[in-house]
């Protein structure tokens, strides 16, 4: 649902979800845009004044978010000869002009074809949506792996861009992925297959969660660490 509030001289428009949390949880999205998540019991003028006391704070968000975007595209540069991730490898970056987005990893070189292979956005939007195809099919690939020596099922597997989440698995075992999972070692990724679907058996992180996910990959804390200390570099 979109939403739209005015204050101040000022013009907001907002996505707003409603679920069944219990607080307000305001987002800064790429290009301007802001995602707002309230109540579903909560009425919508009480959502829109909230939203618009916070409207400096939401500025704040906005100009923190374009900074950090900034800074990433400083550290990963997306023009030919540059340097990108692939399943733990960093391959050479080779851009050129096609009909359609594709990917194609050619020893060391990592090929992409699109339309406009000057136009930086483009660029980096056909490297998260080729390299989100090819996360799916490693992941799927991976679950299907685990799952029977686990000894458990799931349900529906997505893959997002997401900031800083790794992995989810909901109640009904539906399981939720970062793509940027498929430029990490092939053993990061292993580790986030392994600790959603362990949830399947202890929806918590218990030491017998942890048992089960050092039962399947007994060096998995190693790999943990690895994602925490090179996570922030993963992305484009």
């Amino acid at each position: 649902m979109i939403r739209t509030v005015c204050g101040e001289g000022r013009r907001l428009e907002y996505i707003l979800i409603r679920s069944q949390r219990r607080d307000v949880l305001l987002q800064a999205l790429p290009e301007g845009k802001t995602r707002v998540y309230a109540p579903s019991y909560m009425h919508l003028r009480d959502v829109d004044a909230l939203v618009r006391s916070r409207m400096d704070e939401l500025t704040q968000m906005h100009a923190a978010l374009e900074h950090q975007l900034a800074e990433n595209r400083l550290r990963h540069p997306v023009k030919s000869g540059s340097r990108i991730c692939v399943e733990g490898r960093a391959l050479l970056l080779e851009l050129s002009a096609g009909p359609r987005v594709e990917l194609e990893l050619d020893g060391e070189i990592c090929r992409l074809l699109l339309p406009d292979p000057q136009n930086e956005e483009q660029v980096r939007a056909a490297i998260r949506q080729t390299l989100s195809r090819r996360a799916l099919v490693r992941i799927r690939e991976r679950l299907d792996c685990f799952a029977p020596r686990i000894g458990v099922e799931f349900g529906r597997v997505t893959v997002r861009d997401q900031r800083s989440r790794w992995g989810s698995c909901s109640a009904k075992g539906n399981l939720n992925f970062n793509w940027k999972l498929i430029m990490a070692p092939p053993q990061v990724l292993d580790y986030v297959v392994i600790h959603e679907l362990c949830h399947r058996i202890e929806f918590n992180h218990s030491p017998r969660f942890w048992s089960l996910v050092e039962r399947q990959m007994p060096e998995y804390e190693d790999w943990k660490k690895w994602l925490k200390r090179h996570g922030s570099e993963l992305g484009v």
